[in-house]
């Protein structure tokens, strides 16, 4: 089940189904954070152990050979990953009115919520080096998790997208294992 709100009570009721969990690519690391606790909740009122394991985090990811190119692909709201994200900026407004899952701080004022405030601080992108880090930091933030799920955005450049996922694969996932020590 994915789950897309903080300290969701329905990630409780999908735990004690057997529902194992995703965390949405679109939420801030603190709040997909908050999930866990909710899953081991559900999970123990079903009489079972949460494991670690059964927990998938999705994350808008892009990896290029330099830094230059991941910023101007993934991190510019002209951009296919812009796009997305304005997409979902706009059908959220439209619908809720209500942005702040997508806030890092929930104090920060409605119209700050922007494209390029999104692309900043809900996308990893860069090197393979930097992309590594930026996904060890996101599991310091949101704890021990299974899988890493790569969300996918639309091709606007088919080479430049099938190139990350190649480096993702094998630079980027090869050195993440090694820091948390998971077999290759």
């Amino acid at each position: 089940v994915t789950v897309v709100v903080p300290h969701s009570k329905g990630l409780v009721a999908a735990a004690q189904r057997g529902w194992t969990p995703i965390s949405a690519n679109f939420l801030q690391p603190q709040w997909a954070a908050t999930h866990w606790p909710m899953y081991q909740q559900g999970c123990a009122l079903a009489g079972r152990t949460a494991q670690p394991s059964d927990w998938r985090v999705c994350k808008s990811i892009f990896v290029a050979d330099d830094e230059a190119t991941a910023r101007r692909y993934a991190k510019s709201a002209d951009g296919p990953y812009g796009f997305y994200f304005w997409n979902l900026l706009t059908k959220r407004k439209s619908s809720t009115g209500n942005v702040d899952i997508f806030k890092h701080d929930l104090a920060l004022p409605e119209a700050a919520v922007t494209v390029e405030y999104m692309l900043e601080h809900l996308v990893i992108a860069g090197t393979p080096a930097s992309v590594a880090e930026q996904i060890l930091a996101l599991r310091e933030t949101v704890g021990d998790f299974g899988t890493l799920l790569y969300c996918g955005h639309d091709w606007a450049d088919a080479k430049l997208a099938r190139r990350s996922m190649e480096l993702m694969a094998e630079k980027v996932m090869p050195e993440v294992n090694r820091a948390i020590g998971t077999p290759q």
